[in-house]
């Protein structure tokens, strides 16, 4: 197979629609050799390739004015047979007719697996040119995208261009035949989970309204985080959650001039900690927010919670509730999440005891709840070979662990346990647990240790001792236990499996915000509000369509 026809298929790969309009060009592939492919004279057609120049600090893009075509174009000309590919001829090209060399240009690979597919195959039809001796034919513009930090000063080639200009955005846009082109590298910019996530949304309609997002510091926090950034730009605020900074993450968002703060269970995390002074919507995780959520007369637009245990701390003072209350924690789109953060809990909890030398599979397991994390971790420890012992009272949940295979106590009895999983982000354990738990038991946390454990007489009835970063044990004269990665769910020890999956709830949380702004619906203060399934099966259609084939 030819370049031209690796080329042209990698293309079609990512650009299945433009099929039909290269036709021509599979006619000619089909037909004649490669060399006729780049041939000038092949009045047919032929190849061609091109520079577009985007610079980063001000998102302009460079045009150079064509002498013979009167017209602002990007760079770019025929390809040569010395050329080795067409990649290099469009760097050739560059430099011939701006002076500007590949190493002060970045390079943006449209296909990472193959650097010679462009981001855009253009077919346009050259007139007649009698001067010349040539018939109008048509060019296969392989075009490839290069940033630049600045806008840089261009050498221009005299004898085809008459100047050069670095042409504002929206006017590069609205140039005849450039519409299109643009939005390829809009998208371009974009990884492909901040594409999809700026598909749920429209920034204009949130033009006067800032945000406080309460967000975990982690990888897989960064693409909705810079989502939100480019939604309400400077009138963001992150405030992280204390256990769960990846201080690499932090960086990353501070570079990207995002503001952050740390938030904190305290009274001084307040309206004023959190800058609310104007139209302000609030996103949680956990219920930060569940005490200013009481207060009268601030500017708050809406709430949305993230969390099951969030959800329970509004639910705990609804009626005290003053703002719109929306939560995604029982989205059916959040199911995905919930499996696959349980498998990482059993996962890092699993990685964490190995530093002790111990497997997981010769240990008796126990579950405290059985909602969607507890399911996850469950199905994640059969799979491992393990039957875990279910302790729920909700007599229906119950009844589906059983049927998936598990034991089930309807009362705790920790008195041949192991390791125990707490899953409920409702205190399921206090001293009276603490004391009954057997002699070198390692307890792990599957929300955070404020909400999982009641702490209360903890510290006076045990000492306390930091074996690792990883495990601490906790003795008394009667008993002593383990409690893994200080109370900090385990799944924050371990790179994460959520993967695309996570996106799929924030994408809820934009599709939640977007609704109530711009419908401006009529909301019961004293409710938690959810998002219609008609939005969920819009929001799962489009993931989908991003990261499936």
């Amino acid at each position: 197979m030819g370049i031209y026809q690796t080329i042209v298929e990698g293309y079609q790969l990512n650009n299945f629609q433009e099929r039909n309009s290269l036709n021509s060009i599979l006619v000619q592939l089909n037909e004649k050799k490669e060399k006729e492919l780049i041939n000038r004279k092949n009045f047919v057609g032929h190849f061609t390739a091109s520079a577009f120049v985007v610079s980063r600090k001000n998102h302009k893009i460079l045009m150079v004015h064509h002498k013979v075509l009167k017209k602002y174009l990007q760079p770019g000309g025929h390809i040569e047979e010395e050329d080795l590919n067409p990649l290099l001829t469009a760097r050739r090209e560059l430099f011939e007719e701006t002076g500007l060399t590949s190493e002060v240009l970045d390079y943006k690979r449209a296909e990472p697996l193959d650097d010679m597919i462009p981001f855009n195959i253009s077919i346009h039809k050259i007139p007649e040119n009698k001067h010349k001796r040539e018939k109008a034919h048509y060019h296969y513009d392989l075009q490839y995208l290069f940033f630049s930090e600045n806008e840089m000063e261009v050498t221009i080639d005299k004898n085809e261009s008459n100047l050069y200009e670095w042409v504002e955005w929206e006017s590069f846009k609205n140039m005849p035949g450039y519409k299109n082109i643009a939005k390829k590298i809009e998208n371009l910019e974009l990884s492909s989970q901040e594409r999809f996530l700026s598909k749920i949304v429209s920034k204009n309609i949130f033009a006067d309204i800032s945000c406080v997002a309460i967000q975990h510091i982690i990888p897989s926090s960064i693409p909705f985080i810079k989502t939100l950034k480019k939604i309400f730009g400077s009138r963001l605020l992150i405030c992280a959650k204390p256990n769960s900074i990846n201080q690499k993450v932090w960086k990353e968002l501070e570079e990207s001039d995002i503001k952050l703060k740390v938030a904190s269970r305290n009274d001084d995390f307040d309206e004023k900690f959190c800058n609310i002074s104007g139209k302000t919507i609030l996103i949680d995780i956990g219920g930060y927010f569940a005490n200013i959520s009481q207060k009268n007369n601030l500017p708050i637009v809406c709430i949305v919670e993230d969390t099951e245990n969030g959800i329970q701390k509004y639910n705990k003072v609804i009626n005290d509730v003053k703002y719109p209350v929306f939560s995604v924690a029982r989205n059916p789109l959040k199911k995905n999440e919930d499996y696959l953060v349980g498998a990482d809990i059993v996962f890092g909890a699993d990685y964490i005891l190995h530093q002790k030398n111990l497997l997981i599979q010769y240990m008796k397991v126990a579950c405290i709840g059985y909602g969607r994390i507890g399911y996850g971790i469950c199905t994640k420890l059969r799979e491992l070979g393990i039957k875990p012992i279910v302790i729920e009272k909700n007599s229906i949940r119950a009844i589906q662990a059983i049927r998936d295979g598990c034991d089930v106590l309807l009362e705790k009895d920790f008195s041949n346990i192991d390791l125990i999983f707490c899953a409920t982000g409702s205190k399921s354990l206090d001293i009276l647990d603490f004391r009954a738990v057997k002699d070198g038991s390692y307890i792990v946390s599957a929300t955070s240790s404020d909400d999982e454990f009641n702490l209360n007489y903890l510290s006076e009835e045990y000492k306390k001792l930091l074996e690792s970063s990883s495990i601490t044990k906790y003795e008394s004269d009667d008993n002593y236990f383990y409690i893994l990665n200080q109370g900090i769910p385990t799944n924050f020890a371990v790179d994460s499996a959520l993967g695309n999956y996570i996106l799929l709830i924030h994408a809820a949380i934009l599709a939640t915000i977007q609704e109530f702004i711009q419908f401006n619906k009529s909301i019961n203060l004293h409710h938690v509000n959810v998002l219609s399934e008609n939005s969920n099966q819009k929001i799962a259609a489009a993931w989908l369509k991003e990261f499936t084939n």
